[in-house]
């Protein structure tokens, strides 16, 4: 029997980080695999120019055209700040008896609660992947609101009700017990899109031209996701500004992608008031294409204060880049493999690091990046995802059988 699979998430715009590259690459994994898998999200819909804001979110996720996944997108409700579609509802409602089950990736948007709701009187399995939403860092982070949502906004109950709860590891799963959810816990990794660009040396060098600062340095230091405190690179930018000078020739290369302002502001004047620190930020590098800068990198620093299971570290590693990332990015492997080095969440552990790294030649470098690739080949395909899925997707479903 083929498996009808539902997956339902806040937004598939790129912007917004890893969920998206996450349904993008399970679902493709999940119809190669023999489902039948259908998207539908909420998203801020407007125009810009002669170009659909729709067009661009679609054209961002090639892989699903290619497999013919459908995606849905509708318009967010107002109040938007609690993430409501009307049309969405409508949807799920009229497509029901299409689907087996409904997979929410994510938690704090009603639109998945009010889809979640809908499956769930119908009798029908309802999975949930937080993807680190419901560890304790992230529960501290706009407490009221997220006590509303869970109270009288339906997230509550679509966390208490969910038939399964997909964490990435074993530590995300134990810092969500607090919560005392009751539905089966399956332990589901993320996986890694291999890096494939057609002409290679001429992407690097149209980098290159674009930052021009680039060519100077013997070895960059890449950083590569949101920009958000979240994330950390505050922390970075001060741990590098104390090794700099010691390491002539390195430079640091943060490729963001735009999300709070303030923070933004923020960094920008911590990079400034280091005056000669080779540090490059832009916000300029984004969508599918933006992976580029996995070109250039000697080594990729996700300095996170708290991560599910990062996408962005996947792809890095998987490209054969050496890795220094936080302990609360839960990859402990980076370390037991050699494929990199795994640092407390401070400047102070971020500038040991650092120095462990420089310190490296380029061979031992370039090892380190070889064995990073082979953790990734080994554990974390998308196939396997894939396979993992399915299982827990056939369990849910005998459950209600």
């Amino acid at each position: 029997m083929t498996m009808r699979v539902l997956i339902v998430l806040s937004g598939m715009h790129f912007w917004r980080g890893g969920p998206p590259r996450v349904v993008s690459g399970s679902a493709v994994a999940l119809a190669h695999a023999g489902c039948e898998v259908e998207v539908a999200t909420m998203e801020e819909l407007a125009t810009n120019g002669d170009v659909r804001e729709i067009d661009v979110i679609r054209g961002a996720w090639p892989e699903m055209a290619e497999q013919q996944i459908p995606l849905h997108i509708f318009p967010r409700g107002f109040p938007r700040q609690i993430g409501r579609s009307r049309e969405l509802s409508e949807f799920v409602e009229s497509n029901l008896d299409r689907f087996d089950l409904l997979h929410v990736h994510g938690v704090w948007e009603t639109g998945l609660a009010d889809a979640a709701t809908i499956f769930r009187k119908a009798g029908k399995p309802v999975l949930v992947s937080p993807h680190g939403m419901l560890v304790r860092w992230e529960l501290r982070q706009s407490r009221v609101k997220k006590r509303i949502a869970r109270m009288f906004f339906g997230t509550g109950a679509m966390l208490k009700h969910a038939d399964t709860l997909l964490y990435g590891t074993q530590e995300e799963a134990d810092e969500a017990a607090t919560l005392r959810l009751v539905g089966r816990v399956a332990l589901v990794p993320n996986g890694a899109t291999p890096l494939h660009i057609d002409n290679p040396s001429a992407a690097r060098q149209a980098l290159l031209e674009k930052f021009p600062a680039l060519r100077d340095w013997k070895r960059t230091i890449l950083y590569f996701s949101r920009l958000h405190h979240k994330k950390g690179l505050d922390l970075l930018v001060e741990a590098f500004g104390r090794v700099h000078r010691e390491f002539p020739g390195v430079g640091l290369f943060a490729a963001a992608i735009e999300q709070d302002l303030e923070f933004e502001a923020r960094v920008r004047a911590q990079i400034a008031a280091l005056g000669d620190a080779p540090i490059l930020l832009t916000t300029e590098m984004a969508g599918p294409s933006a992976r580029i800068v996995f070109t250039v990198a000697d080594i990729f620093s996700l300095p996170s204060h708290q991560e599910g299971f990062s996408i962005a570290l996947l792809e890095a590693a998987s490209a054969g880049i050496a890795l220094l990332i936080t302990d609360t990015c839960h990859m402990q492997e980076v370390a037991d493999e050699g494929a990199g080095v795994v640092v407390p969440v401070t400047v102070d552990g971020l500038e040991e690091g650092l120095r462990r790294l420089l310190s490296l030649d380029d061979a031992a470098l370039a090892e380190m990046g070889r064995r990073a690739a082979d953790v990734i080949a080994a554990r974390y395909t998308w196939e396997s995802v894939a396979v993992c899925l399915i299982a827990v997707y056939d369990a849910a479903v005998a459950d209600r059988a």
